[in-house]
C-alpha cells in the first residue's frame, strides 16, 4: 500500500521462518498541512502478512509522544509480538476489509428528514420516480432509519481508506462512490440540516480519505432540494453552504439548488404550485446526456 521511504528494517528469526518488519514514512502534506503517516509492514519471507499505521493527525496536540515516537513504539511492539507469536502471522492478517454490500445505483438520494412521511420524503419519492421514468436505477436512504454514528475526528481513515466505526455508513459510502447523481433532500432545522444528515455529511470525510489514499474518486453531479417553514431566502443561507461544502469536498459537481420556502403556511409541498415540476426538471437535467464537446 505504501510508496513512502523505508526508514527502518528488522529481521526476526522464528521457528515459522524469517519475518521482516519495516517502518515506512509517507508525506501526506498534499492532503492536510504537515500530515505524515508511518506504516509498519510485516513480511513473512517475501509475502506481506500484516500492516499497521499511525498518522500525525491521529495524535492529539499536547500528547506526551509525537507521531514518530508513537510509530517507534508500534514498530517495537510489533517486532516483539512477531517473535513471541510467529504462528499468528503466518497467514495474512488484513486490518482493512472491502466495503460490505453490493448496491450500485445511478441516482442516490439522501433523505435527511426524520419525518418518514414529511415533505422531504415526498420530494425523495419524486426524484426516485423521475429517475425510473428516465430508465435509471435509484436508492433512497432514509437516514433516520439507519445506525449512523457521529464522526469522532480520529483521522484513521487516512491510514487505509477505511473508517473503524461499525455501523450502517459503509452502504452509503459504497452507493455514493458508484452514483452518477447524488440528491440531498432536507428540511431546514434551526437554519441548517437535521442532525442525522449532518452526521452522514461529517462521516463522508471517509470518502475524502478514500479518494486521497486509494484514488476512489466520486464522479457525480449533485442536487440539493431543501424546504423551509419560513418565507424568503434567509432560512437557506446556512444549509446551502453546508451541503455545498459537502459536495465540494468530495468533488461532486452541484447544480442550482431547488429551494422551497413558506411551508409553515402551505404545510404540504405537494400543494405548492410548480414545486414538483421544478424538482423533476432539475433532476431530469442532470440525467440528460451531456455534450462533452
Amino acid at each position: 500500500m505504501s510508496g513512502g521511504t523505508i526508514e527502518k528494517t528488522r529481521a526476526v528469526e522464528t521457528p515459522e521462518g524469517t519475518f521482516t518488519i519495516r517502518l515506512i514514512h509517507d508525506d501526506l502534506g498534499s492532503i492536510y498541512p504537515g500530515m505524515v503517516r508511518y506504516t509498519v509492514d510485516i513480511l513473512c519471507g517475501e509475502e506481506p502478512v500484516a500492516t499497521y499505521a499511525v498518522n500525525s493527525y491521529e495524535v492529539p496536540p499536547g500528547s506526551l509522544v509525537d507521531t514518530r515516537e508513537a510509530a517507534e513504539v508500534l514498530f517495537s511492539r510489533v517486532a516483539h509480538d512477531v517473535a513471541s507469536r510467529p504462528h499468528t502471522y503466518v497467514r495474512s492478517r488484513h486490518l482493512t476489509r472491502p466495503i460490505p454490500g453490493s448496491g450500485a445505483y445511478d441516482v442516490v438520494i439522501l433523505q435527511g428528514s426524520p419525518r418518514q412521511f414529511g415533505n422531504s420524503a415526498r420530494i425523495a419519492s419524486w426524484c426516485s420516480d423521475e429517475a425510473a421514468r428516465a430508465g435509471f436505477s435509484s436508492r433512497v436512504f432514509f437516514l433516520h432509519e439507519l445506525d449512523i454514528r457521529p464522526c469522532i475526528g480520529c483521522y484513521a481513515c487516512y491510514n487505509f481508506g477505511y473508517c473503524p466505526i461499525d455501523d450502517d455508513m459503509p452502504g452509503i459510502v459504497r452507493a455514493l462512490e458508484s452514483a452518477s447523481v447524488i440528491v440531498v433532500c432536507t428540511p431546514v432545522y434551526t437554519g441548517t440540516v437535521p442532525a442525522g444528515l449532518k452526521a452522514v455529511i461529517d462521516r463522508c470525510q471517509w470518502l475524502h480519505a478514500r479518494e486521497k489514499v486509494l484514488g476512489r474518486e466520486v464522479h457525480a453531479r449533485g442536487l440539493l432540494v431543501a424546504v423551509a417553514g419560513q418565507r424568503g431566502s434567509e432560512p437557506f443561507v446556512c444549509i446551502t453552504r453546508v451541503v455545498g461544502m459537502f459536495m465540494g469536498n468530495l468533488g461532486i459537481r452541484p447544480a442550482a439548488p431547488v429551494l422551497i420556502d413558506d411551508l409553515d403556511r402551505t404545510r404540504d409541498v405537494g400543494k405548492v404550485e410548480g414545486a414538483e415540476d421544478d424538482v423533476r426538471a432539475a433532476l431530469r437535467a442532470l440525467l440528460a446526456p451531456r455534450d462533452e464537446g
